[in-house]
């Protein structure tokens, strides 16, 4: 008897449906969703940098970022951290690091 017959399709989609449920957990591989505006840390967290590394980047102009006004809290635009950083990747290549 081919047990393949015997099972339906439904289920056994299922089956596989959570069994790679089971390996993204196991592997830590959960998708992070990051909020459309951040904060300097979290923005930080986003890139993979200290906070320190990131308010230089802003300092130098090289991280596009939003503020109302001299002293105020400074947040990031999602889209935006992506666009600049996928702009300072090739500068870094050329430049050796």
């Amino acid at each position: 008897m081919n047990l393949a017959l015997a099972v339906p399709e439904e289920l056994i989609e299922e089956i596989a449906e959570r069994a790679a449920q089971i390996v993204v957990e196991r592997m830590g591989l959960e998708s992070q969703t990051w909020p459309q505006w951040m904060s300097v840390e979290t923005a930080a967290k986003y890139l993979d940098v200290s906070p320190e590394r990131l308010r230089k980047l802003q300092a130098r102009r090289l991280l596009p970022f939003h503020q109302e006004g001299p002293g105020c809290r400074v947040f990031f635009r999602r889209t935006d951290l992506d666009a600049a950083m996928s702009e300072l990747q090739p500068r870094a290549r050329a430049s050796g690091a």
